[in-house]
């Protein structure tokens, strides 16, 4: 289930807006991605203490709130749950360069709601669809299943590959890489970069000369030189769709 939240300090913009995001999810969400919207907030404090008992997948929040501030809230969200997709709806323009040193997923205007909120929502739940997509694998410890999005790179070497997860965590599995293509091959996140390397998209956090990705956790891996045309325009689409409205 995907749980959705509106706080907004007006009682009656964020009511309305929680209704206009359950219509839109009973009219355009299929069954397969069942989605709850939660009563509307008021007020950050009133979002900090549901917290304390369930988190939430996407959260659409205004930035002009008395006490604790949409910023600071957004702060706090990422500290303890950096997986809720964070959308800020303002009536002021001015704060979208302010808020990009929080890492929105998108930054919608109350003045054009009803043209953007529906993209917005379906590329959101699209992402955390995605976010929850498993997969598993017969590992020499025995067999596991991970969150694709958890998957950082997967490393080929002979007969064995490790897969590389975000915060470090390995696991050695017996298998070519040719074998994990067909894993990925729906997957847009990953791309072979090299005989030995399929990657997360999502885990680059620098390209430096075409030629070498710097992923999140440190670790540089070559893009083999037949690979680096490709590997461009599979990343540029990668990012087109992320931050496509």
């Amino acid at each position: 289930m995907i749980k959705i939240a509106v706080c907004d300090d007006s009682k009656s913009f964020a009511e309305a807006l929680e209704r206009d995001i359950s219509a839109l999810c009973a009219r355009e969400i299929p069954e397969a991605s069942d989605c709850r919207v939660y009563p509307a907030f008021t007020s950050a404090a009133d979002v900090l203490s549901h917290l304390e008992k369930d988190a939430f997948n996407i959260i659409f929040l205004d930035i002009d709130m008395p006490r604790i501030t949409g910023f600071d809230l957004a702060e706090r969200i990422a500290e303890r749950y950096p997986e809720t997709l964070i959308i800020f709806v303002s009536a002021y323009d001015n704060f979208v360069y302010s808020s990009f040193a929080y890492s929105p997923f998108r930054f919608l205007r109350k003045s054009h709601l009803a043209e953007e909120l529906p993209a917005a929502l379906l590329k959101a739940i699209e992402k955390v669809t995605q976010q929850n997509k498993t997969v598993s694998f017969i590992c020499t410890d025995g067999p596991i299943t991970l969150r694709t999005s958890d998957i950082s790179c997967f490393e080929s070497s002979g007969n064995y590959y490790t897969i590389r997860c975000i915060g470090g965590t390995e696991y050695k599995c017996r298998g070519t890489i040719t074998s994990l293509e067909a894993l990925c091959i729906n997957d847009s996140r990953f791309f072979k970069i090299h005989s030995a390397y399929i990657i997360n998209l999502e885990q680059v956090r620098r390209v430096v000369e075409n030629s070498t990705v710097i992923m999140s956790d440190g670790s540089e891996i070559t893009i083999s030189r037949s690979k680096q045309p490709r590997f461009k325009e599979a990343y540029m689409q990668f990012i087109r769709r992320r931050y496509s409205k």
